[in-house]
């Protein structure tokens, strides 16, 4: 047992610099909290929060195309009132299907 243990030790002091090259790849890639994995894991999340704002941004604009109509054109204002809030014109009857 004592031999291999010597035998081992040898081997780690013939190899110093690999096995410190070794150790400091284990530490910054995945043991450190700047590590390379930690990183990867944080573009990830910043990649999935940028499509998330620019879907929100789309839905601005849409919803700022459509509030502009709304303020501006009486047709659009009488379209939304029909359709969201189920109103009808005089003798007409309006039809719900779901």
């Amino acid at each position: 047992m004592g031999k291999k243990i010597k035998s081992f030790w040898h081997v780690i002091a013939r190899n110093k610099y690999l096995c410190v090259i070794i150790i400091f790849i284990v530490v910054a890639g995945f043991l450190d909290a700047n590590s390379f994995w930690a990183r990867y894991q944080l573009h990830k999340e910043n990649e999935a929060l940028r499509s998330e704002i620019k879907r929100f941004e789309e839905q601005f604009a849409r919803d700022k195309k459509q509030l502009n109509s709304l303020k501006n054109d009486p047709e659009a204002v009488e379209r939304v009132a029909r359709m969201s809030l189920k109103m009808s014109k005089p003798n007409e009857d309006v039809y719900v299907f779901e």
